[in-house]
């Protein structure tokens, strides 16, 4: 049997998020005969215990902002204010220059000294290939340290993200890309720079996490959540275009028809968030949901959170380039309702294995939560259905061999 080619996997975020989730699964699965992992993470970033457990070799760089996207809509600090850009700002050459000039001040030279730090490790390892586990935008380091060794390297596309012109340039050296939808296959092809090959490989979880016995009346407990109320949850990160302002007026609006109804918002808030976090709370009080909806903060237990719901809503105001929360909770057996817009409607069959609706309608979105919560049997037969879904299609089994079937066609 030919050796184990290396595969150098890096993900530069410096905190847990749904891409190193999905990079953890992946790794997990993979067949070591075929591939031998390994890891670089930033030194921040809380898996890289996990990644050791698995008995795979993790590197680390410093934390730090270098894989942070840049757009040309994006004001720059680093120009902003100064008497150029006062005179340039009326100007839309003289707007995009200053974005441009701020871009090259504030983001290159992070990225060259972490592409300085990963191409050390490159050297060290050389892997066959280098999968860097985000876009271009979010990887530039790595692209660039992959470009200087001149080693194969694949972007792991999960984000409907933006190009730059740096980003195009780096691009065309990458040897393809791992899309996790459809909707994120099609927006990269519309960004210029390399967009071929490209494969669409659905993001996957372990059924054996989703299926450890929980007794949904202790954690209802641990909520403060009584056994007979009407759980409606949304999970997410407190970000602004994950739609918790729209839950909440749908909340609001079934509140007085639904005496037992109670929201459940699981997730919490990123350093920059906060103002956010309050925002929302206050929203809450001034909708008369004080008694209704409970935050519950960031929760490492996702499952257990799950099994204390009837129904789970993905609110997404802006299209979802995936959405891993949708497939847990249908594998959960939790009836699920997504904003209609991005991959969601690649994940749920409207009126098969669960609801869509527009996206910003709370309106909408409070008729979908009423017909849900109303008909225990059709919403059992989309808990049936939605489970079935997430075996066929879903698993990490099905992910981790789509991947490899990439790493086959790009290696041989």
């Amino acid at each position: 049997m030919a050796p184990a080619r290396r595969v150098l996997y890096v993900d530069l975020a410096p905190a847990v998020g749904g891409s190193v989730i999905s990079l953890y699964y992946l790794v997990k699965g993979l067949n070591r005969q075929l591939y031998e992992p390994h890891v670089l993470l930033r030194a921040s970033n809380p898996y890289i215990a996990r990644f050791c457990a698995l008995d795979v070799p993790v590197v680390t760089i410093p934390g730090g902002a270098s894989g942070t996207t840049y757009q040309d809509g994006e004001v720059v600090a680093s120009v902003r204010g100064s008497r150029l850009a006062h005179r340039l700002k009326h100007s839309m050459l003289g707007e995009r220059l200053v974005h441009l000039a701020g871009f090259y001040a504030r983001q290159v030279p992070r990225v060259l000294r972490d592409a300085q730090a990963i191409g050390q490790h490159m050297a060290a390892i050389r892997p066959d290939l280098v999968h860097l586990n985000d876009t271009v935008g979010v990887s530039r380091a790595g692209v660039l340290a992959a470009r200087r060794l001149r080693l194969p390297a694949i972007c792991h596309l999960r984000a409907l993200d933006e190009r730059n012109h740096f980003d195009r340039w780096l691009s065309r050296s990458l040897v393809g890309y791992v899309c996790i939808s459809h909707a994120v296959d099609a927006h990269q092809r519309t960004l210029g720079g390399r967009v071929e090959p490209s494969w669409v490989v659905y993001n996957g979880l372990d059924l054996a996490d989703m299926d450890q016995p929980i007794d949904a009346a202790e954690v209802r407990a641990e909520l403060g959540l009584g056994r007979d109320d009407l759980v409606v949850g949304c999970i997410g990160r407190l970000v602004e275009w994950k739609g918790h302002r729209v839950f909440l007026e749908a909340l609001a609006r079934l509140a007085p028809d639904y005496p037992r109804l109670r929201g459940l918002i699981v997730g919490g808030a990123e350093a920059n968030g906060q103002a956010y976090a309050r925002e929302l709370g206050e929203l809450a009080h001034t909708l008369g949901l004080d008694e209704v909806v409970r935050f519950t903060g960031f929760r490492k237990d996702v499952p257990r959170m799950l099994q204390a719901m009837d129904v789970m809503v993905h609110a997404s105001s802006s299209p979802e380039p995936f959405g891993r929360v949708l497939i847990e909770g249908m594998a959960a057996g939790v009836a699920v309702i997504g904003t209609d817009a991005g991959a969601v409607p690649e994940i749920i069959e409207d009126g098969v294995t669960g609801l869509l609706v527009p996206p910003g309608d709370a309106a909408a979105m409070a008729g979908a939560i009423a017909r849900a919560l109303g008909d225990s049997p059709q919403r059992e037969c989309w808990v049936r259905a939605a489970r079935q879904v997430v075996e066929q299609r879903f698993t990490m089994q099905a992910y981790v061999s789509g991947v490899e079937r990439v790493y086959k066609d790009i290696l041989r």
